[in-house]
This record gives structure tokens, C-alpha cells and sequence, in this order.
């Protein structure tokens, strides 16, 4: 006993306010097709709205209520755009059907109609709706849908075509991101945010229009990756402009791009961990001043396992409070005597040992735990000011370190006054350290809150002072307390 599987059969809307030929087209049409019927283009709408499957529209021109121009106008705005528009017309004149098409008709039938005709025209809009369909899935499984670039799969795919097709040409594949995107976007805006995105992918378009060999993409965010034939010269200049243009783009914030270059040496290597390598070239140079731009040095795996172990480890060491509190005492050089102290962060790991600031804080600031860190300094620097002042003693101020992270937290000055309120501590004992790199980024933003915490009772110290950033002409423009001046702002001839 057989059977045989019924094919799913195409729906048709016709469109014509006149019953007899509605009549006289579902009789043709429907032994190939599901027909449905509207007697104008606003009944035609509405039809849509409801039944979401149509195929093509077999459209007259020549109606009430809503005629066929206006419907085309109509459909070329709606989520309906793309079903295909046949139109019934009984007028031959040239500016007829050059109007329709205009309008986004794909293709004509004249009446009286011809069924043989009609039939072989609408299977073949039907069939070229679907081949179009088709191809735009494609595109949008290869793009990225904001930049229009190549998504991550298809950047990785077409890179490996071209390094296949071009084994004697040097390459060099470079991942660039900008960095703190997600503070932009969260002082100006996603929309903002996307059409700095789009700046970017524009600059990526020019520079393949310089070269033959190249492939370029969005992989996620902010990260976009090119690949071209090496050439250190012309990579050094464009990051540089990209730099300077990057500046210009929004001088109210200071954008700095962290590219990552990987030279390929062996072109049948995966391009996964090509991508990886340039991944850790572009952190290398995150936070250096004036440095936007790193190559890949093996070293740099063996760095990326140590941090990955860090950051495996970094929330039960948090919640075991194996963190501990080292105070570094200050002193008055005017009196000679003690002056409060500085609050230092070391990590008694239970099986490394005592594990300095310089080797976690850095992953910390990177992947934004450190804003967990800091609010755990200040709790125990809050809660060891309390015990001091039950004990009847007189303690002096004691300085904490406030991340970039946590000066841009507009929930800052809650954090540490819920603190100070909850340990009875009066702000003016502890002290709130930033660096100069945090406040320089975005001068403007960081006096608002500098000025918050001031008039709240808080003394505010920039750490660093003169490490790169400052020259003595900034002073009159830093609202801070107290400046700690690093010794390289110093250093000169120690016997002059």
C-alpha cells in the first residue's frame, strides 16, 4: 500500500474591486495555487495583516477606495515589501507601467488574460522571490546587521580562503576594539554607540579599497579584526590615523582603539588561534599612554594561562576574604610624626603565598572585578577605623584606592556614605585615591563626581601625578585634595 505526500501549495492574493474577473483568475489559478480575494488595496492591507504566507500579489490598478499606486506605495513601507507584485492592466501606455514600476512592481499581465501566460509569469516572480529570499538569508547569516561587515564565522572562513590561496604573501591579522566602549555608551547612548560602530566599519571598507588582498569583519561589540599583507610602515600609519581621527570624532571624550597584531608565520594554522594571539597582543597595550598598538610575543600565552587561572580563582579568594589589609603609614614631613596611611591590598593565596597587587589588580581592572575589590577595601578599612574609634583612639585619615571603574559608578558616593553611615567613620578619615590616567580620560565627568565627594566630607588624592599624562598646567584645572607626585615626574640628575 502507497501513498504519495500532497505538495503545499502557494498563496495568491488577488486584488481587483471588479467580481467577475476575481472570479474569472481563481478559476485559473487555483489548481496551482491557494487564492485569496480583496476588492481594493485597503482590503488588501488588511488580508496581509492577516494571512502572512502570501507568495504574490496579482494586483489591478484601477480601484476605489485605495487604487493600485497608492497600495504599491503602501506595501513598499510595510513588513510586506518583499512579496512580489504582479499588475493586471488593460493600459498600454509606456508611463503606466514605468510608474508601477517605480513604485516596486516586478512584473505585468494585460487583459484579457491569458492563462499560460499568466501562469508562467507568476511562477516565475514566485521562484525569483524565493532565489531573493534566499540570498538575503544568506547575507544576513554571513553579516554582521548593524556594520554590514563580516560576522566572526564568515571573517574566519573567508580568512582562511585567503591565506590558502596566497601561502607566499606575508599577513598580518589585527583585532582592534576601543577601549571602555561600554562607558561610552552608557555617557552617550547606544544609538550613540552605534554610530561610532559604523565610523569605525567605514575606516575598514576604505582600507580594503587599497588592497586586493584583504578580509575584515565585526566579530562581536566593539571588537572588529582585518587581515592584509604586512607591511610594518603602512599598518603603524593607519592605526595612527585612525587614532587621530578616533580623537576628533568626540572631543567631549577621549576614544583610544587598542590594536592587536598577529604576524602569520605558518598559514595552515587555525585562525581561531591566530585570532587569540592578536587578541592578547591588542591587551597588552591597554592602559599605556600614547600606546595603541602591540604585536604578538609568545610570552604573551603564558601571561594569558596565569591570568585565566587568576580569574578562575578571584571570587572564592573574595567571598574566603583571602584578600588582607596592609597599611603603608604616612608621615608629615613638617612635624615628623605619623600622618594616617595608605591601605595596600595583598592576596594570601593558599597555596601561591603572598601574591603582590601588580600580579591580579591589573586582570582586575581589565575584566571589572576590581569594582567588587575596591568596595572590599573600603569596607575593612571602614570597619578597622571603627574598632579604632570604639577604642577611644584618635586615628588619622586612611587613604583607598578608587578604580576608573568605580569613578565612573554613578552609584559611587551611595556606596561609601551606606559605609561611612554604617561603620560610624566620618568621611574626612577616609581618603579616596584615583589615578591620573582615570581622571585625564574624561576630565569633565570626573569633576562632577570629585566634587560630589568633596562636599560630601570626602578628601580626594590623584595618585601618579606627572606619570605620563600632566604637565604643571593641568594643576589649576584638578579639583583634587591632595596630589602624589610619581617619581619619574622627579627624576633628572642626581647630582645636580
Amino acid at each position: 500500500m502507497g501513498f504519495t505526500l500532497e505538495r503545499e501549495k502557494s498563496v495568491v492574493l488577488i486584488v481587483e474591486d471588479q467580481k467577475i474577473n476575481r472570479q474569472i483568475l481563481g478559476n485559473m489559478l487555483r489548481m496551482e495555487y491557494d487564492v485569496l480575494e480583496a476588492e481594493n488595496g485597503a482590503v488588501a492591507l488588511e488580508v496581509l495583516e492577516r494571512q502572512q504566507n502570501v507568495s504574490a500579489i496579482l494586483l489591478d490598478i484601477v480601484m476605489p477606495v485605495m487604487d493600485g499606486y497608492t497600495f504599491l506605495q503602501r506595501l513598499k513601507a510595510s513588513p510586506y515589501s518583499e512579496i512580489p507584485v504582479i499588475v493586471m492592466t488593460g493600459d498600454q501606455e509606456e508611463s503606466a507601467e514605468q510608474k508601477a514600476l517605480d513604485l516596486g512592481a516586478w512584473d505585468f499581465v494585460s487583459k484579457p488574460y491569458r492563462p499560460g501566460t499568466l501562469l508562467t509569469r507568476l511562477k516565475n516572480v514566485i521562484v525569483r522571490s524565493q532565489f531573493y529570499l534566499m540570498r538575503q538569508m544568506k547575507h544576513a547569516y554571513e553579516h554582521d546587521p548593524l556594520t554590514d561587515l563580516f560576522n566572526r564565522n564568515t571573517f574566519f572562513l573567508e580568512t582562511r580562503r585567503l591565506l590558502d590561496a596566497n601561502p607566499n604573501v606575508q599577513f598580518a591579522l589585527v583585532r582592534f576594539d576601543i577601549d571602555h566602549f561600554r562607558t561610552y555608551n552608557s555617557f552617550f547612548g547606544d544609538e550613540e554607540g552605534d554610530r561610532l560602530l559604523l565610523f569605525i566599519a567605514d575606516h575598514l571598507r576604505e582600507v580594503s579599497r587599497q588592497t586586493a588582498l584583504c578580509t575584515y569583519g565585526r566579530i562581536n561589540a566593539d571588537v572588529f579584526c582585518i587581515c592584509l599583507p604586512y607591511d610594518a610602515a603602512r599598518l603603524e600609519a593607519y592605526t595612527q590615523r585612525v587614532c587621530e581621527e578616533l580623537i576628533a570624532y568626540n572631543r567631549d571624550y577621549r576614544i583610544e582603539p587598542s590594536f592587536g597584531v598577529y604576524l602569520v608565520h605558518d598559514p595552515a594554522e587555525r585562525i581561531q588561534v591566530m585570532y587569540d594571539c592578536a587578541a592578547m597582543a591588542s591587551k597588552d597595550c591597554k592602559e599605556k599612554y600614547l600606546v595603541c598598538m602591540s604585536y604578538y610575543r609568545p610570552e604573551m600565552s603564558r601571561k594569558a594561562v596565569q591570568e585565566q587561572e587568576i580569574i578562575n580563582e578571584m571570587q572564592r579568594a573574595l567571598e574566603n576574604e583571602q584578600f588582607e589589609v596592609y597599611l603603608q603609614p604616612k608621615y608629615n614631613l613638617e612635624t615628623e610624626k605619623p600622618y594616617g596611611a595608605e591601605a595596600l591590598i595583598r592576596w594570601n593565596h593558599p597555596d601561591k603565598g603572598l601574591l603582590s597587587p601588580g600580579v591580579f589588580i591589573p586582570v582586575f581592572e581589565r575584566n571589572g572585578f576590581i569594582g567588587k575589590v575596591d568596595y572590599y577595601m573600603w569596607e575593612r578599612v571602614c570597619r578597622l577605623l571603627h574598632k579604632w574609634l570604639s577604642q577611644g583612639k584618635a586615628p588619622g585619615p586612611v587613604s583607598v584606592n578608587v578604580s576608573r571603574v568605580n569613578m565612573y559608578n554613578p552609584k559611587l558616593l551611595e556606596l561609601l556614605l551606606g559605609l561611612t553611615e554604617k561603620y560610624s567613620v566620618p568621611a574626612s578619615l577616609l581618603h579616596l585615591e584615583l589615578t591620573e590616567s582615570a581622571y585625564m580620560q574624561n576630565p569633565e565627568i570626573m569633576e562632577k563626581t570629585v566634587h560630589d565627594l568633596q562636599n560630601a566630607g570626602f578628601s580626594v588624592l590623584m595618585d601618579d601625578f606627572g606619570s605620563g599624562y600632566s604637565s604643571l598646567n593641568t594643576l589649576k584645572d584638578i579639583p583634587v585634595d591632595v596630589l602624589k607626585i610619581d617619581m619619574k615626574f622627579l627624576s633628572g640628575n642626581a647630582d645636580s
